[in-house]
């Protein structure tokens, strides 16, 4: 079962709106695991960044898009990818969708839910080939 982790997103959201990561101690075990998970996604962005852009359409840049949208989109790409739970892939979509039409503007959830789609059709065409 995959659950979709808003402070994970809330954590990209921090470091796109920002430019860097905040220093961030915790004795609380949990929060250790979004640190590292936040870690492990990011020694992965420039490689999200690029499956993303891949899939938008012609002239838009995804280094120019919102804070919010790219960790929504960053967060979505690497649960696809590299998640414990990538057999889940519908459910990972559609829980990022249900996220996208609470916190974004009216409408965005649908290109959202086209990168995406795409970027799974790309990965299970590929991982077929080998």
């Amino acid at each position: 079962m995959f659950r979709l982790d808003k402070r994970k997103i809330f954590l990209l959201y921090r470091y796109y709106l920002l430019g860097k990561i905040q220093k961030v101690e915790s004795e609380d075990e949990k929060e250790e695991k979004k640190i590292i998970w936040l870690n492990n996604c990011l020694a992965q962005e420039k490689l999200l960044s690029e499956k993303i852009s891949k899939n938008l359409k012609t002239g838009w840049d995804f280094s120019r898009f919102p804070p919010l949208e790219k960790a929504i989109l960053t967060y979505a790409a690497y649960e696809l990818l590299f998640g414990k739970n990538t057999d889940l892939a519908k459910m990972i979509i559609d829980q990022t969708i249900n996220f996208s039409k609470v916190y974004l503007e009216e409408g965005k959830y649908k290109y959202i839910n086209k990168v995406l789609d795409l970027l799974i059709k790309e990965e299970k065409i590929l991982s077929t080939d080998n």
